[in-house]
């Protein structure tokens, strides 16, 4: 298993890293053009707002926040993978959305006098640390799948390069199973987290900073 996971990466960094810059191009583009995307973010914090009431809804217990974070990101990471093979658009479009968002939200922390790096350290890296490489990680697959939809396209005009692409495609699709399970395993540990521990350093650090600050309004 060491070693499939160790191909996985590989075959797989340079469209990771490929994912990273999108999300840290659209955290810039959150952060210093906050007012010209605070529309967008405002129906992006409308979707969470709902998933809050739904786990309200569940008894707002630690169980009913696991399972709704859990499964709203295996979702999402899965749709980036899958729909990447549509010429990469969705992966691209996540991994920017999500980097405006986490931007314009260190923007409105900045407003109000909390550092962004605090609220980096206490309130994402205790679970990003294994949700953030899981989504960029589901991001760069769905992008290797686009760049070889591209290829096929390709193909059409240099028929030499078929053989190769067969290969390219045989070898994406066999670490396909493995890429998911690597992801969902990601998100789980992630997830519990989140629900968990998360909340408490949060509480803990900056807790009444934060009631300066309602992004669900």
């Amino acid at each position: 298993m060491g070693n499939r996971l160790r191909h996985l990466w590989l075959d797989n960094r340079k469209y990771f890293f490929a994912a990273c810059l999108l999300f840290f191009g659209g955290a810039l583009i959150g952060y210093f053009q906050a007012p010209l995307v605070e529309e967008m973010v405002d129906q992006m914090m409308g979707q969470l707002k709902e998933i809050a009431e739904r786990i309200k809804d569940n008894g707002g217990g630690p169980l009913a926040v696991f399972w709704m974070i859990f499964s709203n990101n295996v979702f999402s990471a899965l749709m980036m993978m899958a729909l990447g093979i549509l010429f990469a658009f969705f992966p691209i479009i996540g991994m920017l959305t999500n980097g405006v968002l986490l931007g314009f939200i260190f923007f409105k922390y900045s407003a109000v006098g909390v550092s962004p790096w605090v609220i980096f350290s206490a309130g994402i890296l205790p679970h990003g640390i294994f949700e953030l490489p899981a989504i960029l990680f589901a991001a760069g697959v769905g992008i290797r799948l686009g760049v070889l939809t591209l290829r096929s396209v390709g193909v059409l005009i240099q028929p030499q390069k078929l053989a190769r692409l067969k290969n390219d495609w045989y070898d994406t699709l066999k670490q396909f199973p493995v890429a998911v399970l690597t992801v969902v395993v990601l998100l789980f540990v992630a997830a519990i987290v989140e629900s968990t521990i998360t909340p408490t350093i949060l509480k803990e650090t900056v807790g009444q900073q934060l009631q300066q600050v309602n992004l669900l309004k």
